[in-house]
């Protein structure tokens, strides 16, 4: 195998496959990359058995070939070189890339056969959606699954498929993100479907661009297909908790405030938290949010008053600073909604009056507080 390409033009497809390599793995194998060159086109491929990349580039094809090289070793070498024109060989049991007056040699994994074999294609019941679209409701959502892995089903993200429809749910126990899109392109049966966190992720970096993508599912497995990139997965087993019967039908309070003046009150109050309860208090009265917190360990205390949009009771709610940070960070509009029933149940928050083509809703769970004033 022999191909020669510009360095950058192989390094950002590369860069592509390099979060599924594992440093080490109890399978080698799985720490490697398949190269193949065929003519002009070189297909890379790398997997950690549950998710598989699959990548087409053009280059300048020199000799056709198959190789298979360490993954990490080999994205290395390639992101160290000058951005010129390299050369990729294989010759003697090695592979050599070779940059102006620069040579590298890598040892190649000779038996092909050890390589995981590729999914096969899917076919059958398909969602096509922007691939724009799909990052940014990845976004939206990934980063409120858990991270216990003996809830395995809580660490991915729901897909609820209905005609022209899709819902996405993602949860840890304390927030709660639902995302609804009621205009994409699905005709198949209603179905529901757990993603990977991790294979969400690699999908959401590997778009750069807008681009038709086209979802092909099965019982087991997912498949991602857009511009030259196609993406395996396995879903996760199990059902998903029946989130819809914590989302309170009766939070019957409001309040509106601005995000960015909120986000920068909170990120200054809490630099004053607890570091282990991070507890942060909103003090909601007419007019005026008071957000305040104390830690007595380091005898450290802070308040900041922002204005808002509120006409209910006094109240006090306690929430986990980082939790609701993230929350807010993650709404596009300036103005957002809180919905409260109490200080002791669960808070909606929401987009003010949102123009986006989609619904999406978030909730937090209050943490515990007293009225002393002491986390």
């Amino acid at each position: 195998m022999i191909f020669s390409t510009l360095k950058s033009n192989l390094m950002n497809q590369l860069s592509l496959i390099n979060p599924i390599l594992p440093s080490h793995s109890a399978k080698p194998i799985t720490e490697c990359i398949i190269l193949v060159l065929k003519d002009n086109e070189l297909t890379i491929t790398a997997t950690d058995i549950s998710v598989t990349l699959v990548n087409n580039i053009e280059v300048n094809g020199i000799e056709n070939g198959t190789v298979v090289v360490h993954g990490k070793k080999f994205i290395n070498i390639i992101k160290s070189l000058p951005d010129i024109v390299l050369t990729v060989k294989k010759e003697n049991g090695m592979v050599k890339i070779i940059s102006n007056n620069i040579k590298f040699e890598l040892a190649v994994t000779e038996d092909y056969d050890d390589f995981p074999t590729t999914p096969k294609n899917l076919s059958g019941n398909n969602l096509i959606i922007d691939s724009l679209k799909l990052k940014n409701y990845i976004e939206k959502t990934v980063f409120t699954v858990s991270p216990d892995q003996l809830r395995a089903v809580l660490t991915g993200v729901l897909f609820s498929l209905k005609l022209n429809q899709i819902t996405m749910v993602a949860t840890d126990s304390v927030r709660l993100v639902k995302l609804e899109d009621k205009n994409v392109r699905y005709e198949g049966e209603d179905t529901e479907m757990i993603l990977p966190s991790k294979s969400l992720q690699i999908v959401s970096n590997a778009i750069d661009r807008n681009e038709e993508c086209l979802i092909y599912f099965e019982e087991n497995y997912v498949e991602f297909r857009f511009g030259t990139v196609v993406i395996f997965s396995r879903l996760i087993n199990g059902k998903y908790p029946a989130y819809q019967a914590i989302i309170p039908a009766n939070n019957h309070l409001k309040a509106k405030f601005d995000k960015q003046t909120a986000i920068s009150a909170l990120t200054r109050v809490s630099l004053a938290c607890n570091p282990v309860t991070k507890l942060i208090k909103y003090n909601l009265e007419s007019g005026q949010l008071l957000i305040n917190t104390e830690d007595s360990n380091s005898s450290s205390k802070a308040e900041e008053s922002i204005p808002l949009d509120y006409s209910g009771e006094k109240m006090l709610i306690g929430f986990n600073s980082s939790k609701i940070i993230e929350l807010l960070k993650n709404i596009d509009t300036e103005m957002i909604l809180m919905e409260i029933n109490s200080g002791k149940k669960p808070v909606i928050i929401k987009p003010f009056e949102s123009t986006e083509s989609y619904d999406l809703m978030m909730l937090l769970m209050p943490s515990s507080v007293d009225n002393s004033g002491n986390n």
